[in-house]
């Protein structure tokens, strides 16, 4: 498997790995680029699928009230999620790692660990010296404890 392959498979459920996702490292702009891409053409499709069948239902003559009176409600939320997925997808990679940055920063003082209410975004993982911090490690999954 690609070594992209396998970052697409990574879970930011792994705090290390979203830190470093969330850095100057070329790899995780490119990361960081491919995931956005996705939950943007994902969002849209799903917002078009509610918007096709919203048609579907208004064309029917016979529709029952109760279907209308749903596409009538499902409509503007699939038009308003088709727009914020725009809205968001247009934001610069740069200003989005940043917000991401400060939101992590915010998580970690408030929900972190004990020891976290200083937490900053390490500065080792921004600018250029980036280049130089690999993602880290995946967790290994733990296999069945022998002769315990």
């Amino acid at each position: 498997m690609a070594d992209e392959d396998m970052l697409h498979q990574r879970s930011t459920s792994d705090p290390a790995f979203y830190e470093w996702l969330l850095s100057d490292h070329p790899a995780a702009r490119a990361e960081r680029d491919h995931r956005r891409a996705a939950s943007y053409l994902y969002q849209r499709d799903q917002a078009a699928a509610v918007l096709t069948w919203v048609a579907k239902i208004n064309a029917q003559a016979d529709a029952p009230q109760t279907l209308l009176d749903l596409a009538d409600s499902l409509e503007p939320l699939a038009r308003e999620s088709a727009r914020r997925a725009e809205i968001d997808y247009a934001e610069p990679d740069d200003l989005y790692a940043a917000r991401c940055r400060a939101e992590l920063e915010t998580h970690m003082q408030v929900s972190g660990p004990p020891d976290a209410y200083d937490y900053r975004y390490p500065e080792h993982l921004t600018g250029p010296s980036a280049a130089d911090c690999p993602p880290p490690p995946a967790p290994q999954a733990d296999g069945p404890e022998i002769g315990g």
